[in-house]
């Protein structure tokens, strides 16, 4: 409850976005333009040794996984964990290269002088603390009990073996956590934050849209200010448009890695139950652990999606619900045109192949649980 007070109070004096770009600079994936040049080299090489340990990490891993190629549970179980580890670092790979875009279209939202509430404010930080604390408890959790077990918590090389003593494991443990945590983890999670925070602002001003059109009130008397305020609603509505087609050419193929890394992780998971058993509850435990956590994030992205989709074509309803019986003819055609674009909804797109939004995320558990049963009459 302190640790919540304590981000409200922050985000009371804080801008539009400004919690979730203090997280993507301190981990090391957004320079302030108003640092001096001295400043920004040491930044960069910052930026550059986190991105050197995510590729260890990958590279050290990967040789681990090479070696456990005879025991297929082995090889299975480092992939089902290295697995996340892949798709966070292609996806900071992916936002490193569009970073710019991305800085270009938080500039234009900030000049806009759109407001959030501070309930959304609130959400938008809150996700992003929570989601990174729940998964670090749940590696950290894993990790433990490798070292209880006397285990590796994955498999990979070392120049050492670490499975002479104590202390080489446990050394071992704390090399792999240095590889992951801050460049993989932490990096993926302030990424997510931005997005889902920029996703929360549209559907807020889709929402304000909606109102503003319900309330929209034409007076003859008043017909100059009407038409501004009307002309301000229309213009408002293309500018979130537009932010909403920028958002989408920057992140569809981030968003096409996500799909797909939910898509492999719930097929290895379900040919690994089918294969193991449940026998080995500790495995299978491990399994479940890191397919929720790629389940909850998937269904964030799919949620808000959704939520985009639903408030966008609201906009459509909206207009219809005004008082247009009463206007002029030409604002009537005008606000015809409005319904017509807005039937049209705003939808993130995954590289083109598939809709952030419930729905996709609904195909996916059931493809999953399809393979799944064929895999399961197969071992029978």
């Amino acid at each position: 409850m302190a640790l919540a007070r304590t981000i409200r109070a922050r985000i009371l004096e804080s801008d539009l976005f400004d919690f979730n770009l203090k997280y993507l600079t301190y981990v090391g994936l957004w320079p302030k333009d108003s640092w001096s040049q001295e400043k920004l080299q040491l930044y960069r090489v910052y930026e550059v040794f986190l991105f050197i340990l995510s590729l260890a990490f990958i590279v050290v891993t990967g040789i681990g996984t090479y070696e456990q190629r005879d025991d297929i549970t082995m090889l299975m179980t480092n992939l089902d964990k290295t697995l996340v580890a892949y798709n966070f670092v292609s996806k900071i790979i992916l936002f490193t290269v569009k970073r710019e875009h991305l800085n270009k279209l938080i500039r234009e939202i900030k000049l806009s002088e759109d407001k959030v509430n501070i309930e959304r404010k609130s959400l938008m930080a809150i996700h992003v603390v929570i989601i990174t604390g729940l998964s670090t408890l749940v590696v950290c959790a894993f990790s433990l009990l490798s070292q209880y077990k006397r285990e590796m918590t994955v498999e990979a090389w070392m120049p050492f073996d670490p499975m002479k003593t104590r202390m080489n494991l446990l050394l071992a443990a704390q090399l792999l956590a240095v590889c992951f945590l801050v460049p993989v983890l932490y990096r993926a999670f302030a990424i997510q934050g931005i997005v889902c925070g920029i996703i929360m602002y549209f559907c807020d001003q889709l929402i304000e849209l909606q109102q503003r059109l319900r309330d929209f009130d034409y007076i003859k008397e008043r017909d100059r200010e009407a038409r501004e305020e009307f002309k301000d609603i229309v213009k408002k509505h293309i500018r979130i448009m537009r932010y909403v087609r920028m958002l989408t050419d920057i992140f569809k193929e981030y968003f096409l890695i996500q799909n797909l890394a939910v898509t492999v992780e719930l097929c290895l998971n379900a040919l690994m139950v089918a294969v193991v058993g449940l026998e080995q509850k500790t495995l299978l435990a491990t399994f479940l652990g890191y397919l929720g956590l790629a389940l909850i994030n998937a269904y964030i992205y799919c949620y808000l999606g959704n939520e985009l989709i639903i408030q966008s074509t609201g906009v459509a309803q909206a207009a219809y619900d005004s008082g247009w019986t009463s206007w002029p003819t030409d604002l009537q055609k005008d606000l015809l045109i409005v319904i017509n674009v807005a039937q049209k909804p705003l939808a993130l797109s995954a590289g083109g192949m598939a809709l952030m939004c419930i729905e996709t995320y609904s195909q996916a558990l059931y493809n999953a649980y399809s393979i799944f049963a064929v895999l399961s009459d197969m071992v029978d």
